[in-house]
């Protein structure tokens, strides 16, 4: 079907949203939302409009086709988010925070924000766990990842930090992602 009117895919799209809404109840992706499984669904079906070879989009031959155009889509999305190629990336947690005045600073997360505790046993608690992190990270973690975790802690940019240890930058976002891996 080469000419395909605008309007009659936009009819299509409403017809179909009931199926996609009942559709999307079905399944789950990791780290997706709703909104991103029904829009993966009218993915699929828009790939069907432009892909039917029948006379009409409003025919029962297209409505198989549809379907399993939806099917697929939303079949080949979860397969793709499963894969482990990206694992790292939906496993990843933020460098960056958001600070007491709603600033957005760099922070591997590791060590607590020690100016919002005003309890003194909240204080000394977390003066405890600060030093089982610093002891972890002297068993855990090798002589390059300490460099790497205290110039980090210390604000340094990752350009810097390879640029003072004359390493690529590579180098050292891997060497953070292996400091978060281990710290875990």
């Amino acid at each position: 079907m080469d000419n395909v009117d605008p309007k009659d895919v936009v009819r299509v799209v409403q017809n179909y949203t009931g199926y996609i809404t009942a559709t999307c109840r079905r399944y789950y992706i990791a780290g997706a939302t709703p909104e991103d499984l029904f829009q993966e669904c009218v993915i699929g079906l828009l790939e069907a409009c432009k892909n039917y070879k029948g006379e009409s989009l409003f025919e029962p031959k297209f409505d198989a086709f549809a379907k399993k155009c939806i099917h697929r889509q939303i079949v080949d999305s979860i397969r793709h988010s499963n894969t482990l190629k990206n694992k790292a990336l939906n496993e990843a947690k933020t460098i960056y925070g958001v600070n007491e005045n709603g600033d957005e600073v760099q922070t591997l997360d590791i060590f607590p924000d020690r100016t919002t505790v005003n309890d003194p046993l909240e204080i000394i608690l977390e003066k405890e766990k600060t030093k089982e992190q610093i002891k972890k990270c002297d068993k855990t973690l090798s002589d390059f990842e300490k460099e790497v975790l205290y110039r980090r802690l210390d604000g340094e940019m990752q350009s810097e930090i390879a640029k003072s240890l004359n390493r690529d930058v590579k180098s050292i976002d891997n060497t953070i992602q292996r400091i978060k891996g281990k710290l875990r």
